[in-house]
């Protein structure tokens, strides 16, 4: 029972040593990574140019359907009733056609920016282990999960971004 008592009495005196072993910690700052990093441009670049086909279509669909309606509108008065009725449906139907291939459009380029977006995050990701085991870090913290960093707090944001260009 002593030995027990002796070994508690150890260990509580070593407590003070190991709560007083130094944490090495960093800040980075996710919204000035995602502003900053060399990729993000290019990913932007990239499905700009992906869906610039669709899009060019998407707009002269719209002008001729806008052109048309125009012409409509301005003939309407010397069109009988069946050329008037046929030609509203025709629109119509006309418009409805564009609405569905508009909403497809902004559809798949969401759904493409999403995963462009979680391949540029698991890039990030990447890029931060490596800094933080780099630098010996053993936690890094998101600027926004806490009100105040001290100014001894490094922040390593500068490093990721570095990390990402290579």
């Amino acid at each position: 029972m002593k030995k027990l008592v002796f070994i508690f009495l150890i260990g509580l005196m070593m407590l003070p040593a190991v709560a007083s072993a130094e944490l090495k910690v960093a800040v980075i700052d996710r919204n000035y990574l995602m502003a900053n990093v060399p990729s993000g441009e290019a990913m932007m670049e990239n499905l700009s140019k992906e869906f610039a086909g669709r899009k060019g279509q998407l707009e002269r669909e719209f002008k001729k359907l806008e052109e048309d309606r125009t012409a409509y509108i301005n003939n309407m008065q010397t069109m009988s009733e069946s050329q008037r009725t046929t030609t509203e449906r025709e629109l119509k139907k006309r418009a409805s056609d564009f609405k569905l291939k508009q909403e497809a459009y902004e559809e798949d380029l969401k759904k493409r920016r999403a995963d462009e977006a979680k391949k540029l995050g698991q890039k990030i990701a990447d890029a931060v282990e490596a800094v933080a085991k780099r630098g010996g870090y053993d936690i890094l913290v998101e600027r926004a999960a806490a009100p105040y960093f001290g100014p001894k707090v490094p922040n390593v944001s500068d490093q990721v971004i570095q990390e990402l260009a290579k």
